[in-house]
């Protein structure tokens, strides 16, 4: 077998000279191998070309998910933090409530609102585990803000209750006499005392306050005028019903300003003292009945 291939070179026409090439066999194998391997290196490419083309929704998909992923992280952390400054808010209105009621704080271990359930892991039946970094994150966010909707939630819940609180106890200490019906000389005080008219001890109801006749008397409290006339050894007396179960009475007026069904505020003047009924001199006398028992006026009043 030769070793060697000729290749003859006509040249064109007017020369007569003919070239002639003498190429060893292996050098041509070469060229042969090689125009194999860049046709199929040219094929290999314009496959990867065609799949790349091919795959190009794919990653357009992907990049829009991973944009919508990133809005949806950013509003999600606006969110997270305007939850935290509402629920920051809230236990700060919550605490100024607790101090204007003098409630001491609920404890860590004994919640107004029972909670439970047990521990577990992120994964379980019928829970999606994140498969991408941006997935997990997602998670964690919106487990975060649940949690901060629950406590938000809690925490209005606890404002309801303690501003109803409120209402209520403001509601009693304005049915509460807590100002004096009239200045003057206590002369006699609540329980038991020696008789003005005889001898022996007897139970005083209330409070004689001596003071110059035609002095003004004011309600201690608002309430609703239950009796104005007269009533026996009292003379002229005035019953107020405050409310929760307290009603107060005026005894030996010497004038009654106010009519019966009539709505009046604290402080509002009622009548005057006088020495109407069963009485020594002018003074008034004062009592506070509790669901209709007598108590110690002095327990009310706070001026």
């Amino acid at each position: 077998m030769a070793k060697k291939i000729n290749v003859m070179i006509f040249p064109d026409e007017g020369t007569d000279r003919v070239k002639r090439l003498c190429l060893p066999r292996f050098l041509m194998w070469f060229f042969v191998v090689a125009l194999g391997g860049s046709l199929s290196l040219a094929g290999y490419w314009y496959y990867r070309y065609q799949d790349a083309t091919a795959q190009q929704p794919v990653y357009q998909a992907d990049g829009n998910l991973y944009t919508r992923q990133q809005a949806q992280i950013t509003a999600f952390a606006q969110r997270l933090a305007d939850m935290n400054e509402q629920i920051s808010s809230l236990k700060s209105f919550n605490e100024r409530l607790r101090q204007m009621a003098n409630l001491d704080r609920p404890g860590q271990k004994d919640d107004i609102f029972g909670v439970g359930g047990r521990e577990s892991d992120a994964g379980g039946a019928g829970v999606r585990l994140a498969s991408t970094r941006t997935e997990r994150q997602l998670q964690t966010m919106q487990r975060d803000l649940d949690r901060l909707n629950a406590d938000s939630e809690t925490e209005r819940m606890l404002q309801r209750h303690l501003a109803k609180f409120l209402e209520d106890r403001r509601s009693i200490l304005a049915a509460t006499p807590s100002l004096w019906p009239v200045r003057g000389w206590v002369t006699s005080g609540f329980g038991m005392r020696a008789s003005p008219f005889g001898k022996g001890k007897k139970f005083h109801s209330g409070l004689d306050i001596s003071t110059r006749r035609g002095t003004p008397v004011i309600a201690p409290a608002g309430g609703v005028v239950t009796f104005a006339g007269w009533e026996g050894g009292f003379g002229r007396m005035l019953a107020i019903n405050h409310g929760h179960g307290i009603v107060t009475r005026y005894a030996h007026l010497q004038k009654i300003k106010v009519k019966l069904g009539e709505k009046v505020e604290r402080g509002q003047s009622i009548g005057s003292v006088g020495n109407t009924g069963r009485s020594t001199g002018p003074h008034l006398h004062y009592e506070v009945l509790l669901s209709g028992v007598p108590t110690n006026p002095m327990y009310y009043i706070l001026d």
